[in-house]
This record gives C-alpha cells, sequence and structure tokens, in this order.
C-alpha cells in the first residue's frame, strides 16, 4: 500500500548510491533542498521566491528529487483558484559517501565542487548587491576569502575539530523568531604539486 503521509524530516541523510548522488551534482538542486529544509512544507512557487529562480524552470529539478526520495510530495493548498503541490525535505541536511576507489563516485564529487562553487558564487553576488552586507566586526554576515596554509599533524587534527564543531553547528540549525539565514561554504582540499 503507498504511503500517504510522507515521513518528518531527519536532521541528516547520507546518499551513497551513484544515481542519486548524479541527480545532485547539478546547483540548482541543492539550492532547492536548501530551500525546502529552511521553508518547511513548501511549493514550487516559494522554492522559486527564495531561490530568485523561475517557477517553471525548477519543475523538472523538483521532479527529479521526488523521483530520487530527497523530497516528498505532502499535501496541496489554495491558492487563488488552483491547488498547488507542497513538498517536504527528506533531511535538513544531505550529504553524500567519499570513495575514492570508485571512478563513478569521485567524477560525481569532483561536478558537485564545481557545482558547489557556482552555486556559492550566485549567493555572494545576491548578497553583496543588498543593502546589510558587513564584511567585518563580530557582526560580519558577508564574506568570501581562500587561503593556503602549512600544517602538521596536530594542527590539521585541531583543524579538523573545528571544522566538526561547524559541521555540527549547521546540522542542528533550524529556523526560529528572530534567526537570520546565512549560507556557508568551506572546502578542504591538499595541495597536489604539478611535478614533483
Amino acid at each position: 500500500m503507498p504511503q500517504t503521509t510522507p515521513p518528518e524530516t531527519i536532521p541528516f541523510f547520507i546518499v551513497e548510491d551513484i544515481a542519486t548522488m548524479e541527480a545532485l551534482a547539478n546547483p540548482v538542486r541543492w539550492e532547492i533542498l536548501e530551500a525546502a529544509a529552511a521553508l518547511g512544507d513548501c511549493s514550487a512557487a516559494d522554492i522559486a521566491e527564495y531561490t530568485a529562480r523561475a517557477r517553471t524552470s525548477l519543475y523538472p529539478h523538483i521532479q527529479d528529487l521526488v523521483e530520487c526520495g530527497l523530497i516528498y510530495e505532502t499535501d496541496t493548498r489554495l491558492m487563488g483558484k488552483r491547488y498547488e503541490q507542497l513538498y517536504r525535505p527528506k533531511a535538513f541536511m544531505v550529504g553524500t559517501r567519499f570513495n575514492q576507489d570508485d571512478p563513478k563516485n569521485l567524477d560525481y564529487h569532483t561536478t558537485y565542487s564545481n557545482a558547489l562553487a557556482r552555486l556559492l558564487s550566485r549567493k555572494y553576488n545576491r548578497a553583496s548587491n543588498e543593502p546589510g552586507a558587513n564584511p567585518r566586526t563580530d557582526k560580519r554576515n558577508h564574506h568570501c576569502g581562500s587561503h593556503s596554509i602549512w600544517v602538521d599533524d596536530k594542527q590539521l587534527a585541531k583543524l579538523n575539530t573545528m571544522i566538526d564543531e561547524l559541521w555540527d553547528f549547521c546540522e542542528s540549525s533550524r529556523p526560529a523568531e528572530g534567526k537570520k539565514l546565512l549560507h556557508l561554504g568551506l572546502f578542504l582540499s591538499r595541495h597536489i604539486p604539478k611535478s614533483k
């Protein structure tokens, strides 16, 4: 018997199959997932307003996310003279399992990092053109930067502890009265010399 009431959104979900990973190798789909996690049960129109994208351009991406189980169709609501479908994310945060021994997995993560960079660039550009961007002091809400750092094993362990703490903070973050939504991106990668 088909499930009529989708389950509540879980805190975190790890994608392990390549087919679902390939569905995620697109910045628009990640932005849809982020929107649904921030908005709760929402329509394509809500997601379009949140992402500043055309509603009609979102439908195929939403359908792909529904088909791979990362977004559920929940209820419908009356808007004017028509009903619109509401959607709910499977998880507030979605991650993917990295496996460097699997070429398809490796290809996905390369594509994903490129998609994520494009998405973060779009978010940064939108935010920087709005009033209220503050790149300094303890009220900072706007920042972009890249640094190359030299670390020993002890410093790398400390850095990973800080990333874990930041990750835990992000994973437990939920919308509430008085909270502002910020977008946070972080890349950590080894430097591989071109010639040895």
